[in-house]
């Protein structure tokens, strides 16, 4: 009996019995466990939703609330998990108790961590503004943690400082959280939010909060744009004046203390998923012990052939997983332990040569962006300190530093998508002669300002199933690179064929040409022949890539022939429609 049938027998002698135990396990359990679940949480899912949500409000932020989740969680025996709206975990009770993931209930409870103001009884002495006169509003309170005078100051005043109670506030605690270590916390849950031993604690404290929320203007004046806007907009039928009005203000209040509150999260619970010894009985039990003998019997007698070499994959695993991508282990025979060894040398192979990749974009990558930042530094500290005058000149020059930087990025975002599967094609009947030509076109201005003569030479309809802007970028691209290599006087030629069933694109230059060394590395990332020249042009390096990547997802291939000094002349063929 072979190694792979003996694995087989077992295994599925094994898995029968699981699964039968399992089934009766689960049918007994489950209407258990569910009933369980759902009446804590109806009993401490109120509690639950208040000390998250109260724990965000006065902290306006979540690190840390994975202690409040713990205890929480022992507590009420559930399982708590919080995500953000983007559906990202960012605690799970069960993983922190170093216990596997149970499920939760689908139904999500919303945390909103968002203060609630005080509204001030809307008076003769403090009439609502029209939204003509909010317009010139542009009231910031001097005193932010001062009384309040209800006769000078609206509610929109009144409400407007308690945001900014609330926002100083904030940097308040946490400033005198890294003085003195204590918990960085607000110490109420409504307006001013701090007592007055907080306030006391550090006048250096409460003057860096003050000066830093009553110095924001762009924040008081986003207020009262929001308020203006609101009051602006007529109210419903049937909807009372004073009831807009403070819907406004509520709104104006939480589109201003949003800056500085935590954000919202979901609330997710779930049964916590244990299981004692007593729950599965005595028949249960009898069968896991039997269950448990086969189990051992089989893979001890498997174990004396088969822990050599697995003890040798294991070595090796902890030596890859410890950073070590060279190690390699011998894989002589032709039994499947063996081709499992030639299957682990060629994963740590990939490994290697993907680490060895992503190091080098890593560094490509701070190359590409450490020169115009250098720029783009220096001039700024040169405006900063008085030592550089601006001018139009200069703010051109840091306008062209800031493009070169787009251009890095969307290319490197497009070669992301690219590799990942993730560009989208929407493909159609395209003549690619037609394409050829309208291509030459929308290079001819950038040709003679280079002083190139640019050709095509396409006169017979050739069809294709292509997306039609992407051949498009690939050819544009192919033209860009012939007309920046090709010095003045010289030639770039664009031609269409059909050659051996397939659709043939080319594009032929007599420009500078490109070394027989240098030709293996044309469509690497941010490789450059002439790195100098293609800077002083504002190339990202990365063109090639793509336009490689797009007619290789098309079915086809590009190539290049060159040399040097005599031209270049790139190469794409694509399957007929």
């Amino acid at each position: 009996m072979s190694f792979r049938l003996r694995i087989f027998v077992l295994v599925l002698l094994v898995a029968s019995t699981a699964i039968g135990a399992t089934a009766w396990l689960t049918l007994k359990l489950s209407s258990r466990e569910v009933s369980q679940a759902l009446e804590l949480q109806s009993r401490h899912r109120s509690e639950i939703i208040s000390e998250i949500r109260q724990y965000g409000l006065r902290h306006g932020r979540w690190p840390g609330v994975d202690q409040v989740v713990g205890n929480l969680s022992e507590r009420t025996g559930l399982h708590i998990q919080l995500q953000t709206a983007e559906g990202e975990v960012l605690v799970d009770s069960d993983i922190q108790a170093n216990r596997p993931s149970g499920p939760v209930q689908p139904v999500a409870y919303d945390i909103d961590p968002l203060p609630a103001p005080r509204f001030a009884p809307v008076a003769a002495t403090a009439p609502v503004r029209p939204a003509a006169s909010l317009a010139k509003i542009n009231y910031i309170p001097r005193d932010l943690f001062g009384p309040t005078d209800p006769v000078r100051n609206g509610p929109a005043e009144i409400t407007l400082k308690q945001a900014a109670q609330y926002r100083a506030g904030l940097v308040l605690v946490r400033c005198l959280g890294d003085a003195t270590g204590a918990d960085p916390a607000l110490a109420r849950e409504t307006a001013p939010y701090v007592t007055q031993a907080q306030l006391t604690k550090s006048p250096e404290c409460l003057r860096k909060a003050t000066d830093r929320v009553l110095g924001d203007t762009y924040w008081f004046q986003g207020y009262w744009d929001y308020l203006v806007r609101c009051e602006r907009l007529k109210p419903g039928e049937g909807m009372d004046a004073d009831l807009t009005t403070t819907a406004c203000l509520r709104g104006a209040f939480n589109d201003t203390v949003v800056t500085s509150s935590a954000v919202p999260l979901l609330l997710y619970l779930g049964g916590r998923s244990t299981v004692e010894v007593a729950d599965f009985g005595r028949p249960a039990l009898a069968g896991a012990a039997g269950l448990l003998i086969v189990a051992l019997a089989g893979t001890f007698l498997i174990a004396r052939q088969v822990s050599r070499p697995v003890r040798r994959l294991t070595g090796a695993s902890i030596l890859l997983a410890a950073g070590q991508h060279d190690v390699r282990v011998r894989d002589e025979g032709h039994g499947e332990l063996a081709q499992l060894s030639r299957s682990f040398n060629a994963m740590a192979k990939a490994v290697q040569e993907s680490e060895e990749r992503q190091r080098r974009l890593v560094a490509d990558v701070a190359h590409e962006m450490r020169t115009p930042l250098s720029n783009l530094r220096g001039y700024l500290e040169g405006l900063a300190d008085g030592v550089i005058e601006p001018s139009r000149e200069l703010f051109a020059s840091l306008h062209e530093e800031t493009l070169l930087q787009r251009r890095i990025l969307d290319d490197l975002q497009v070669l992301a998508l690219a590799e990942a599967g993730d560009l989208g094609y929407t493909r159609t009947p395209t003549d690619l002669a037609e394409l050829a030509a309208a291509g030459v076109t929308a290079q001819l201005a950038v040709a003679a300002a280079a002083g190139v003569t640019l050709e095509v030479e396409a006169d017979t309809p050739i069809w294709i199933s292509a997306d039609q802007d992407r051949m498009r970028q690939v050819l544009g691209n192919l033209l860009t690179n012939a007309i920046r290599y090709t010095d003045r006087g010289g030639r770039v030629v664009v031609r269409t064929r059909t050659e051996e069933g397939s659709a043939v694109l080319s594009v032929e230059d007599t420009g500078v040409g490109i070394a027989a060394n240098d030709l293996p590395h044309v469509f690497e990332r941010f490789w450059r022949a002439d790195p100098a020249r293609q800077r002083a042009t504002g190339g990202s390096g990365l063109g090639l890539t793509i336009a490689q990547r797009i007619v290789t997802d098309h079915g086809g291939r590009i190539e290049v022939a060159s040399r040097p000094h005599l031209g270049t002349t790139f190469t794409v063929r694509l399957p007929l429609a």
